[in-house]
């Protein structure tokens, strides 16, 4: 059950606390990020949580106050890590939450078996009750995220100027955690590897989305013998990749193929052919209609880490073109459910495009397969439910499993 979810910055509610000694389900404290698509797994978790009679959950939304966005904006400039935002994040998120969380506090670690923070950047905290003595109770911490910092400087070929100071403290972080809930094997690999987190204590959590039914069969949502339709989804326009795809478009298929671009951050073309401005689209518009009635997802991201809107294409029936980078390929099977690209190859990009433009066949054994893909691998409430019974492991001191069980996954 959910006891409450609250937002910092808001009045707490009166049943904001359990009880003082546990006196049935395990009692869990979600600290949630809300930025991108943390957001979305945030509400899936809350959604999920809410029908278990084994979790006696009280979510809190961690919204970064003004000082916080201030404190830890990105140098306009790249400067190798010398800005050190990473470490700022860190150890201003632990300045943030020890107003909250401690003895004392709105937030007593000593009335919870479990916290849950998303992500380590928010997580440096558990630091403080790590030391001996300081955790009596021995309430156990988890921790998700999504890459590590070494996996981000791989994946965006990061030449490193800044000594590694944000390293070494993450990885006391990823050390002192008790479970570390990772978003795909890539992201697990490096904790074991390079921070030599205990392998037993990392768990694989997917954060799939939660995908409504659609509102129509897909032969009622597509135009049999129209433009086939491309569909773009990314918040940031110039990193996931947008402006590349509608030159590719305007060049090349504007007569052939209709563009969709959903991104709030997407500057309006009129002079654009054959392109359909869509600004934000609200979660459940996406997902139950406009992903359904399209025919080909492509975001030609420069770097991602695991890709929550291709999974939601996928489920749609989608094939997808993107980029091979971070955790995707555990998402998208190159060459069956999509194309994986090399993120430098536009020749690789287009390749993949006019091969499903041109071929309607193809288009629908991909589409299937990506829709198969989804409801068994990238199940919502497969993965939700993974981590869920694996708090409640955590909480009453029993062994964590790495993965569902039944559940074949690359």
């Amino acid at each position: 059950m959910n006891r409450a979810v609250w937002t910092i910055g808001e009045p707490p509610s009166a049943n904001l606390l359990p009880p003082q000694t546990r006196e049935g389900p395990a009692r869990v404290l979600f600290l949630h990020a809300m930025e991108v698509g943390f957001a979305t797994t945030t509400e899936n978790l809350i959604h999920y949580a809410a029908d278990r009679a084994d979790i006696d959950a009280l979510h809190v939304r961690l919204a970064m106050p003004r000082w916080l966005k201030i404190a830890c904006t990105q140098s306009p400039f790249p400067v190798g890590e010398l800005d050190y935002r990473y470490l700022r994040h860190m150890l201003f998120w632990r300045m943030h939450l020890r107003t909250l969380l401690g003895p004392g506090r709105a937030l007593p670690p000593d009335r919870f078996d479990a916290v849950h923070i998303t992500t380590q950047q928010r997580a440096l905290i558990i630091r403080d009750f790590a030391r001996p003595g300081a955790n009596p109770t021995r309430t156990k911490f988890a921790v998700n995220l999504d890459a590590t910092l070494r996996n981000w400087e791989s994946m965006r070929g990061l030449r490193r100027l800044a000594p590694p100071f944000d390293r070494s403290i993450e990885g006391r972080i990823l050390r002192s955690a008790d479970m570390l809930a990772c978003a795909t094997t890539w992201a697990a690999e490096s904790c074991v590897g390079q921070y030599a987190a205990v392998r037993d204590r990392v768990v694989i959590h997917k954060p799939c989305a939660i995908v409504l039914p659609r509102d129509g069969a897909p032969e009622d949502l597509r135009r049999p013998g129209g433009l086939v339709r491309i569909v773009f989804v990314g918040g940031n326009w110039a990193d996931k990749g947008g402006p590349r795809l509608l030159r590719w478009h305007q060049q090349r298929w504007a007569d052939r193929a209709e563009l969709h671009i959903v991104s709030g951050s997407a500057p309006p073309d009129a002079s654009a052919r054959n392109v359909v401005w869509h600004a934000r689209v609200p979660h459940g518009i996406l997902v139950g209609r406009l992903l359904p009635s399209m025919d080909i997802f492509a975001v030609p991201t420069k770097w991602d880490t695991f890709m929550i809107a291709a999974q939601e294409a996928q489920a749609a029936g989608l094939p997808v073109v993107t980029t091979r980078t971070g955790g995707v390929a555990e998402c998208v099977l190159d060459g069956t459910t999509g194309f994986l690209c090399d993120p430098e190859s536009d020749e690789q990009y287009i390749r993949a495009l006019e091969g499903l433009l041109a071929d309607a066949g193809l288009r629908a054994r991909m589409g299937a397969a990506a829709a198969r893909h989804a409801r068994t691998a990238l199940s919502a409430d497969v993965w939700h439910t993974h981590l869920l019974n694996n708090l409640v492991a955590l909480a009453d001191e029993r062994p964590l499993l790495a993965r569902p069980e039944g559940l074949s996954t690359p």
